[in-house]
């Protein structure tokens, strides 16, 4: 017989910590809103290709072994994530409380800053593993550190030309034609003005 999540869902109490839909072939995950104590959720071994949004109070995810492509907005108070085995190809900012963090076997090409809390990770068999090394996680937090810092440049530079160009077109460039438009003379200028004060002032 087929697992019905929004049955079991339902027959759960709101108030309830914990759910472990595990291992039952899920594809998709029901919406968790009303579980507002809800504390662990482990819907590892599955199929799924995205979660719900997840409760703010939820302290421990296990979603390893399915299909992800990205995870919904992490809790501030999570602690422990394992999202290993699946297709992620990054990570949501991380939460300040969260202490381990294991992501392996995923397609990750950089991680977002890691928490000073966090005392363990795990992240080998991802393209980002291939740049940093070692088991010292202060080591790791300043890499990731440095990483992020030379991605910031590169795109703040690649980026530059676009953005000058944006800037122009989008912002300076309208306001310039509004202000020097003959019907902004037309509409401000008037037989008491003080024409020196008037081109002063629009220049």
């Amino acid at each position: 017989m087929e697992f019905n999540t929004e049955t079991y869902l339902d027959s759960l109490s709101k108030d309830i910590e914990w759910i472990d839909v595990s291992r039952r072939n899920l594809t998709f995950l029901h919406c968790l809103s009303r579980f507002k104590n809800l504390r662990q959720l482990n819907c590892s071994d599955n199929r799924l290709t995205s979660l719900p949004p997840l409760p703010e109070n939820l302290e421990e995810l296990f979603c390893y072994n399915n299909k992800l492509s990205s995870l919904p907005p992490l809790p501030e108070k999570l602690s422990r994530l394992s999202c290993y085995h699946n297709k992620l190809t990054s990570l949501p900012p991380l939460p300040e409380k969260l202490e381990e963090l294991v992501c392996y076997h995923n397609k990750l090409t950089s991680l977002p800053p890691l928490p000073e809390k966090l005392e363990y990770l795990c992240c080998f068999n991802n393209p980002i593993s291939e740049i940093i090394n070692g088991n010292n996680i202060g080591v790791i937090k300043k890499q990731i550190q440095i990483l992020n810092n030379f991605r910031h440049l590169h795109y703040s530079l690649k980026f530059k030309k676009q953005f000058r160009h944006l800037l122009w077109v989008k912002i300076r460039e309208p306001k310039i034609m509004e202000k020097y438009h003959p019907d902004y003379l037309i509409e401000n200028l008037h037989e008491e003005t003080d024409l020196d004060a008037f081109l002063d002032n629009w220049l």
